[in-house]
């Protein structure tokens, strides 16, 4: 992909910090390629926080239309990690604060959207999605997803996008801020992993 590159420190999916680099193609367009970040995972205590924070880091740089490009195999925390790197506090039935993991999901029984960031206007966020589900991991968490996401609906008022068709990340993202999907056909692998 021509352009610049831009370098960026985030949490990793099991808590190690990582470089990613973003393509900019044109001023305002950031690409993720995201295959690489998440080629090794843990299905319970994988996290999609550092995804947040790229979200985060990229509209400070100026990014107004971001693409994430993502394996269909991604951490199915339902994007609670990701959340949380925008400001959502999540608690359990005790009032103990919860990390984004998709462990975690099952014991959520409140959020704080007190410190959310919303999205900045003007700002687009593409999913390219690849077409392997992970239906396994989708089996095995459906229950804690389901319950997730009625929890998210309850105390956003927006309905989440079915994780089925956008991913753990997309399911999250999708509350806060509004993202379009698109097959991965439309965007090219730049890592050569996807």
């Amino acid at each position: 992909m021509v352009g610049k590159r831009w370098l960026f420190q985030v949490q990793g999916p099991m808590g190690e910090r990582v470089q990613i680099v973003g393509y900019v193609p044109s001023p305002e367009m950031v690409v993720f390629d995201l295959c690489e970040f998440f080629r090794e995972w843990d299905l319970l205590f994988a996290t999609t926080y550092g995804v947040g924070e790229l979200l985060l880091e990229a509209v400070v740089r100026g990014g107004k239309d971001i693409v994430l490009i993502l394996p269909g195999k991604h951490p199915l925390d339902g994007g609670m990690g990701l959340l949380e790197a925008l400001g959502v506090r999540f608690f359990d039935a005790a009032g103990r604060e919860l990390t984004g993991l998709g462990d975690n999901l099952k014991r959520v029984t409140s959020l704080d959207l007190s410190g959310v960031l919303k999205k900045p206007q003007n700002v687009r966020v593409t999913l390219a999605l690849g077409e392997e589900k992970n239906e396994e991991a989708l089996r095995l968490l459906w229950g804690d997803l389901f319950h997730f996401a009625r929890l998210l609906f309850r105390f956003t008022g927006e309905r989440p996008p079915d994780v089925r068709e956008v991913g753990g990340v997309g399911m999250g993202l999708g509350v806060v801020w509004e993202v379009d999907v698109t097959g991965r056909e439309k965007m090219p692998c730049l890592s050569g992993l996807c």
